[in-house]
This record gives C-alpha cells, sequence and structure tokens, in this order.
C-alpha cells in the first residue's frame, strides 16, 4: 500500500538534498577565500614588510599582482554571496511548491 504523502517526502527530500549541496558550496567557497586570503596576507607581508616590493616593482608585477589578488578575493567573496541569495530563492521556492503545500 503506497503512502498518501510520498510525493511530499520524496519532494521534501530533493529540496533538502540540493540545498545540503548549496550549503557545501557555501562553506568550501567561503573556505577558499579565506584561504587565499591568508595565503596572499603572507606573500603581501614578505613583499611590504621585507622590502620585496622593490624586486616587483622592477619586474613590473607589483600592479598586476595587486590587481589579481583583489579581482581573485572579490570574485570569491561575490560567489557567496551569489550562493547564499540562490539558497534564500531555493528555500522560498520549497515553500512555495504545490507538492509541498497541505490539502486541508
Amino acid at each position: 500500500m503506497e503512502r498518501k504523502n510520498n510525493r511530499w517526502e520524496e519532494s521534501a527530500e530533493r529540496y533538502g538534498q540540493l540545498l545540503d549541496a548549496v550549503n557545501d558550496l557555501i562553506r568550501h567557497t567561503s573556505q577558499l577565500a579565506k584561504s587565499y586570503e591568508d595565503t596572499n596576507m603572507g606573500f603581501a607581508h614578505l613583499i611590504y614588510e621585507k622590502g620585496l616590493y622593490e624586486i616587483m616593482k622592477k619586474a613590473n608585477t607589483l600592479q598586476d599582482y595587486e590587481r589579481s589578488f583583489e579581482m581573485m578575493y572579490y570574485s570569491l567573496k561575490g560567489q557567496v554571496e551569489q550562493l547564499k541569495h540562490l539558497r534564500g530563492v531555493l528555500q522560498v521556492i520549497l515553500i512555495k511548491d504545490p507538492v509541498n503545500i497541505p490539502t486541508n
């Protein structure tokens, strides 16, 4: 005998899987941004605190490095925000999905 709420259970499971995957993406992308920032702060410390920026300037790479760091860092941060927005949209769709609305 098939249970009446089987469609609802299946829907809830599917939404749960999708939301779990989005949460994993948010967590891992946030960790990636933090790791990228930390690694680059160590590199920047060497450049600016140890006077190595002169070598970077001679090689005409200092501005390129700074720009590429900013671009990548803010890109990762932006990706996290987009994923958070996606999660919010999915949560609203979960609530509004007719399968998940009780019939009574």
